[in-house]
């Protein structure tokens, strides 16, 4: 059985005031997904889970996804590569300096 993703999942987590038209807006995190089975049935799958944050009350929306282009499975891999740099490399041996 298949599942293809239907819905973000997402909680707001603030405002800020847009530079260009001076209006309010919200500041969404993308929590999660709701899936859609090939039987009719649907299922949401969390990402992470939403705690610490003073002004949530529980709510999470539910947004309709985008239809997103097919991608081959490397070019993400390799989209990512190419904006990131190599981290450097930490030497965990050595004393703790604090």
């Amino acid at each position: 059985m298949s599942a293809r993703p239907t819905h973000d999942l997402c909680i707001k987590t603030g405002t800020y005031t847009d530079r260009n038209t001076g209006q309010e807006k919200g500041r969404w995190l993308t929590i999660g997904a709701m899936f859609e089975h090939d039987d009719g049935g649907t299922s949401i799958k969390l990402d992470c889970v939403p705690v610490g944050l003073k002004d949530w009350e529980g709510w999470v929306s539910v947004f309709q996804r985008e239809e997103r282009p097919a991608q081959s499975a490397q070019a993400p891999a390799q989209q990512h590569q190419a904006r990131q740099a190599p981290l450097p490399v930490v030497d965990y041996d050595d004393d703790i300096p604090f």
